[in-house]
């Protein structure tokens, strides 16, 4: 059977003593030390099942309303005088016929509250109902087997509860849009990932000289640049495995992590990492990496120039549990993600606990928000057999078949894995939106977030469809 992979973290070192393809010369451990991963867990073998109707974490029915519109429906099919003289306090002008059961919608001006009129209309005499003008919208389920894994194994809960079908309604983004993963590489073995990579999207800086390393692949020997990609843009609806945010987005991939146990990246290779991705035409870079110490030499400045240059940066705020935001998460203009997760849930029953933010993750004045990124308790941290595994506790998605337990699809929890669900999700506001800034991207992301009702949150919880609505 499959083994569990356990990631909560890694951590970016401010030296660059390392030499690529093989490691050595300087390590770190991940903040936190993550407790090392179980053996025997079988992480994918689940049926494909249905029923998500009625619980919390399902796709929601959605309604928005159009501005400048309220409906109103009559009595008999006519519209009294006393309809007409308080509709005209308001100064709306009806814009429709009455329909077969006496409805009609009227303009109002701009600013006024649809809701705010209609309350006031339904008093008087003739009128039947009244209401913002409602709009629907579909709710798009791909076809990947793990999505559609249905509750009670709820593989994929993390994409319901930032309201993914509904928000690819809206937009499954554009390949033209590419985001750039700066991480432990790519499995060149994974289907749900080899073909999102654009010819020249890959390389290698793990040399910690900033250079490319022209003798290594990108090839991810330990699991962590390959889940983090699987959550921000996997390839979606192709009957495979997981499907992504980020759906259609491409993916750059940069290895800035050299080969070894618990090898540390330079902060002069992910800087050239970062203007590599610039320069290949990234709107996005997700860094699931992080570290105590600022880099103003070269990491700083190649996040400020990404920034300047129209590309959004998402950064992981750290596992410490502490209030310290790590860098390069807490550099001026990042969105800074911490982690969300399932707290008191009954084992694989939705609904039976609340969101919160994660126990490990680090929080302060430059958190942006938290998206899922799960929590194992410690029954979670030691689990031997599939029959214990609380999949609500994890977040289940890519691994690499060339990591440590040479699997296609493994569970994972962290801030690392929260950030990708941020930066897919700014992926698609660019598919929406090309014009879209950094700071726009900023503060939609952060204005439109579910309040969850923990101080640790930020301002609040990724909601992917509230993001793509609010995006011009």
């Amino acid at each position: 059977m499959k083994a569990i992979s356990i990631q909560i973290g890694i951590v970016v070192l401010a030296t660059s003593g390392f030499i690529g393809c093989g490691g050595g010369g300087g390590s770190s451990t991940a903040p936190g030390n993550p407790t090392p991963p179980p053996s025997g867990c079988n992480a994918a073998a689940m049926s494909v099942t249905t029923g998500l109707a009625g619980l919390h974490l399902a796709a929601p029915t959605v309604s928005d309303q159009e501005p400048g519109m309220v409906a109103v429906r009559f009595a008999n099919g006519t519209i009294p005088q006393a309809a007409f003289s308080a509709l005209s306090k308001f100064s709306a002008r009806q814009v429709t016929g009455l329909n077969q059961q006496g409805a009609t919608t009227f303009s109002i001006p701009s600013g006024a509250q649809p809701e705010s009129i209609a309350t006031a209309l339904r008093h008087v005499r003739g009128v039947l109902a009244a209401g913002p003008v409602y709009l629907r919208h579909k709710l798009t389920t791909p076809n990947d087997p793990l999505f559609n894994d249905a509750f009670p194994t709820p593989t994929q809960w993390d994409a319901f509860t930032i309201g993914m079908p509904s928000a690819w309604g809206i937009t499954e983004g554009l390949s033209s849009v590419r985001l750039a993963i700066i991480d432990t590489g790519f499995d060149l073995n994974n289907p749900d990932l080899t073909g999102k990579v654009p010819p020249g999207g890959m390389i290698v800086y793990d040399l910690g000289t900033g250079l490319v390393d022209t003798k290594c692949t990108v090839q991810d020997k330990d699991g962590h640049g390959s889940d983090v990609s699987g959550i921000a843009a996997a390839d979606t609806n192709n009957g495979q495995f997981v499907a992504g945010v980020g759906w259609n987005t491409a993916l750059l991939e940069a290895r800035v992590f050299p080969y070894g146990n618990n090898s540390g990246a330079a902060t002069i290779d992910v800087a050239s990492a970062i203007n590599w991705a610039v320069a290949s035409g990234a709107k996005v870079i997700n860094l699931s990496l992080g570290g105590s110490a600022p880099d103003p030499t070269y990491e700083e400045p190649a996040v400020a120039a990404a920034i300047a240059s129209g590309v959004v940066v998402v950064a992981a705020v750290g596992n410490d549990g502490k209030n310290i935001v790590d860098y390069p998460a807490a550099d001026p203009g990042v969105i800074a993600v911490g982690a969300s997760a399932n707290c008191g849930d009954t084992k694989n029953q939705p609904g039976t606990g609340s969101e919160c933010v994660a126990s490990y993750s680090n929080f302060g004045p430059q958190l942006s928000l938290v998206a899922p990124g799960g929590d194992p308790d410690s029954t979670q941290q030691h689990c031997t057999t599939q029959a214990c595994i609380d999949y609500l506790q994890w977040i289940q998605n890519l691994d690499s078949t060339q990591g440590q337990f040479k699997e296609t699809v493994g569970l994972f929890a962290g801030t690392s894995q929260a950030t990708p669900h941020v930066a897919g999700a700014v992926a698609l506001m660019f598919a929406v939106d090309p014009t879209l800034t950094p700071a726009q991207a900023l503060s939609i992301i952060k204005s439109s977030a579910d309040n969850i009702g923990d101080p640790h949150q930020g301002s609040g919880r990724l909601n992917v469809f509230n993001a793509l609505n609010a995006t011009p």
